[in-house]
């Protein structure tokens, strides 16, 4: 499940437009340079190319009208309206998602740093899973993605890092990855340009692998970006542009794989969901608990009981949704113990903080534990990510407002 960026600020990006690059934006704090967000932006341009014609326009029109009627189902029920999605909205959250993970210290020493040693107790809950099925239904990319993901070696002493996103599919959470993992290589190499000889020479065996599970069908949405990430891009690409043009991919297949698994997060069960969460260090729900509240508050606080229970000590969980009043969840009378029956709203950070911050520490179901279980890292209400004006793109894309949270299971 995805939704559309609520009220992005007007300011856009022009098709074609290129102007000083020179702009505070073209190095930020971060560190993700432009030269790099341009790359990111040629991976959707690159691996959905067939998509950029006339008839996008209208179809992106259409998507729009079924996410205003909540029509999931028919918004996300082509490849074709898929696609039209994913070149759309997903360009700017990319560019935003490597922005945040580049620039919160907890997530960008978790992906640089020694990965996450799971407890025993853990290990021995998930070893009746079976973790080659993570991906099927759906699809690996990478060379043997869905079972070198997903090792279940009783003393974990892979250097592997795993994130797993849920309600991905649409290829923003891969795609801003990837630069991280690009732009973490290169500092590390120096600043110099990422070939596959020197990635591989400064990694070794280190792999960053993307879970996915979506409710949509975004297999071949999801196979055409990393075949984007892999692949070099044109000089066609840069023409009109002052940034340097890559001579490498923005990745090598070697050290950067994506499995995807089409099912819905409020129906998972138990045993598929534990088997994408297996080794992971990073959780990530971007653009979905809101839409999830509004679906079933019943469920949707069930789920991330469920993901308190089975995540591991040390695992992060990052949580990105639209600002301030366009994420509230509505409640009537009833289920909000109104005894008048009037319609009361929550914001849903309130509701993300109190599952996860109290109500999982009195105990419940599935965890019978009376103390804390997580610890809140970060967070912000409202940050903006302003887009670089000399990025290139064939549609306007929004400089982009969000909150986010991050939480560690302690």
């Amino acid at each position: 499940m995805a939704v559309v960026c609520d009220k992005p600020e007007s300011r856009n990006i022009k098709k074609g437009r290129a102007r000083d690059t020179h702009t505070k934006h073209s190095q930020n704090r971060e560190g993700s340079s432009m030269e790099l967000q341009q790359s990111l932006l040629n991976v959707f341009k690159a691996g959905l190319a067939e998509r950029f014609n006339a008839t996008l326009a209208p179809s992106i029109q259409t998507v729009k009208g079924h996410l205003f009627n909540r029509e999931f189902s028919q918004a996300f029920g082509s490849e074709y309206l898929l696609e039209a999605y994913t070149v759309r909205w997903s360009p700017c959250r990319a560019l935003a998602y490597m922005d945040l993970i580049c620039g919160l210290p907890q997530l960008s020493d978790l992906l640089s740093g020694a990965p996450h040693n799971h407890s025993t107790s853990h290990r021995r809950r998930a070893s009746s899973l079976d973790p080659s099925s993570f991906g099927r239904p759906g699809l690996a990319c990478g060379d043997a993605a869905a079972s070198s993901a997903t090792s279940t070696k009783e003393d974990n002493t892979s250097e592997d890092r795993i994130v797993t996103c849920l309600g991905g599919g649409a290829g923003a959470e891969i795609v801003a990855l990837a630069g991280c993992w690009h732009y973490l290589g290169a500092t590390s190499n120096g600043g110099a340009a990422l070939t596959e000889h020197n990635e591989l020479a400064r990694r070794g065996s280190t792999v960053l692998t993307v879970r996915v599970i979506d409710m949509a069908n975004w297999a071949s949405v999801v196979e055409k970006l990393y075949h984007g990430i892999m692949t070099v891009p044109s000089v066609s690409e840069y023409t009109g542009s002052n940034t340097t043009i890559p001579t490498a991919p923005l990745l090598c297949s070697k050290s950067f794989k994506v499995a995807f698994d089409q099912r819905d997060i409020l129906d998972l069960e138990v045993e598929p969901l534990a088997t994408a969460l297996q080794n992971s260090s990073l959780v990530t729900l971007t653009f979905i608990l809101n839409e999830l509240y509004s679906t079933s508050m019943s469920k949707t606080t069930e789920f991330l009981l469920t993901l308190t229970y089975l995540m591991e000590p040390g695992m992060l969980l990052l949580v990105v949704d639209s600002p301030g009043s366009y994420s509230t969840v509505k409640l009537s009378g009833a289920s909000s113990g109104n005894i008048e029956g009037a319609e009361k709203r929550y914001p849903m950070k309130w509701l993300l903080d109190h599952t996860l911050l109290v109500t999982s520490s009195i105990g419940s179901s599935k965890n019978t534990a009376k103390e804390p279980q997580w610890e809140k890292l970060t967070s912000s209400d409202s940050k903006w990510f302003r887009l670089p004006d000399s990025l290139q793109y064939p549609l306007n894309l929004e400089d982009m407002r969000y909150q986010y949270h991050l939480y560690k299971r302690i």
